[in-house]
This record gives structure tokens, sequence and C-alpha cells, in this order.
């Protein structure tokens, strides 16, 4: 069995999931792209780098990027023809720490950037206050949930059996 070689990513996506608009994540079949192909595309299709640079840049040979990228793209387009969900996650890569990740204090409204590759900060370097926030969303795919909204799919099979124990 070959060692599959890790590939050097410089960012992160800012969000992790991508859906169609108005329907339900959890009424969708959600297409999984790892972190080294959304990697692949951003140096690629993104920033309009030769392959042959970008091969170089997350430390594969240019047949093997040609491959991932290839991956993604068929994935980023089965999701956009078909109505799927897309997740961004997972796989084998090192992370390089280039790019830099922006936080905001609600209290203060301080604004500072980190390197991707630092952890998370606990407190705001201006007023100490722990109610901070990466602008852009915290890359996991966490977010407020309003209104304690839930999927309908959930809400109608909790009215059922909430229907079931009443009639009972």
């Amino acid at each position: 069995m070959v060692n599959k070689v890790k590939r050097r990513v410089s960012c992160f996506p800012k969000a992790t999931y991508y859906k169609p608009r108005e329907i339900p994540l959890c009424c969708l079949e959600i297409i999984n792209l790892s972190i080294e192909e959304i990697e692949a595309v951003r140096l690629c299709d993104l920033l309009k780098i030769e392959q042959n640079e970008a091969a170089d840049r997350m430390g594969v040979s240019r047949k093997t990027f040609w491959s991932d990228l290839q991956r993604a793209r068929e994935k980023i387009a089965d999701a956009l023809v078909n109505g799927k969900a897309i997740e961004i996650s997972g796989g084998e890569y090192v992370n390089t720490g280039e790019c830099k990740v922006h936080f905001l204090c609600k209290e203060c409204d301080h604004m500072w950037e980190a390197k991707d590759n630092q952890s998370r900060p606990t407190s705001c370097p201006n007023c100490g206050s722990t109610l901070i926030f990466r602008i852009g969303g915290d890359g996991r795919g966490r977010r407020f949930i309003e209104n304690n909204y839930c999927c309908p799919k959930k809400r109608e099979s909790s009215r059922d059996t909430d229907e079931v124990s009443k009639k009972k």
C-alpha cells in the first residue's frame, strides 16, 4: 500500500457548508470536499496559479494535483447541477499557516488578526472580554440559531409523536 502524501494547505475556507436556498440541510444529500481539494480549486481557479506552481505549493506532483483538482470540480458540479449540499472537511494535509484569521470583540468592537495555525484566542487583547467571534464564521459550520429553528422534517416527526401521545 502506498502512503498518501500530505498536501500543504495555506488557507482554510471561511464556511464549511454550502447548500441550495430554502431547503433544510437534513433534506439534502451532502457531498464532502476535502480541505486539500478545496485548496486545489482555490489555487488554480480563484488565484489563477499555473498547475505546476500550484502543485509545488501543495508539495505534490502535477499529476496528483490534477487528480485532486478534477475530483473537486466534479463534486462541485454535481452539487450545483443536482441540488446537493457541499461539506468541506477532512483530508490528509499539513497547515502552512500563511492565511490570516480575523476576530471581532462584541464588547468593544475591536478587530484583530491572527495566523490560521495559531490557537483560537480566548479573550480580546483590547478589553479582555471573552465575547469574541471569528469574522466569517468559525470555519466549522457553527453559527447562532435564531428563533429555535429546526429541520421541518424533525418538527413534523415530533408533531406526529405528540399527536400520538395526545390520543393515548
